[in-house]
């Protein structure tokens, strides 16, 4: 796939900038991200109607599982080793 599908619509081309946006979603969903690097991640937001639609349904996800477990948290020792092991993905996929 070569970009962001919409039902009814063809799929609009990914520039890499987007492919950043996308990839970091979830750290900026959750706080996670660095202010100058949340700043650049919003001014391509207002600018691109296509990372905001996918932002949404990522945004979606989380409020469905946050609603579906809310009791449940993993171990601090899980929560670590899956944020080593992702940014390791992370700069190999770079």
């Amino acid at each position: 796939m070569s970009g962001l599908e919409e039902p009814g619509r063809a799929a609009v081309p990914l520039t890499q900038e987007c492919r950043e946006v996308l990839e970091r979603a979830f750290e900026y969903l959750d706080g996670e991200m660095a202010d100058l690097d949340c700043e650049r991640l919003k001014v391509h937001l207002a600018e691109c109607a296509s990372c905001v639609a996918q932002l949404a349904e990522d945004e979606k996800l989380k409020r469905a599982i946050r609603e579906g477990c809310p009791c449940e948290t993993a171990p601090t020792q899980l929560r670590a080793r899956i944020l080593v092991h992702i940014t390791e993905v992370s700069a190999v996929a770079r």
